[in-house]
């Protein structure tokens, strides 16, 4: 049975987002600036067939270079994979409710003391 090729525009983009990103986290998590496709496979749910065309793809528009069988992001890929992973995950580095610190305005006033009427019912410092 031959794997199925996710090729339309749509999943196109979609892969592009997840490979960038998934290279990205790897680089950063210290697992290696190359990567080969059997790395990337168990972080992505699809098969091998599709996951190497659009690596292969990403390889064509500048996004990651290719040695022999290892895949590492250049400049371009990168900085677009940075600006995707950060755009992902914005909501999640923010401080939750009780975790502001001296400098959230609304919880402090400007001489560093938590306010009275403390808008995230911050825990007392």
């Amino acid at each position: 049975m031959k794997e199925q090729i996710e090729k339309s525009p749509l999943r196109a983009l979609f892969w592009k987002d997840e490979i960038l990103q998934v290279l990205y986290w790897m680089k950063g998590e210290g697992f290696g600036k190359e990567v080969s496709l059997q790395q990337v496979v168990p972080l992505l749910v699809s098969n091998e067939a599709n996951l190497k065309y659009h690596l292969n793809k990403l390889v064509k528009d500048g996004f990651l270079t290719k040695n022999k069988e290892l895949f590492e992001l250049t400049e371009m890929g990168n900085k677009e994979a940075g600006r995707r992973f950060s755009d992902a995950f914005s909501g999640l580095q923010k401080a939750g409710h009780g975790e502001c610190g001296p400098d959230c305005e609304f919880c402090y006033g400007t001489d560093g003391v938590k306010l009275e009427n403390c808008v995230h019912n911050c825990a007392s410092h």
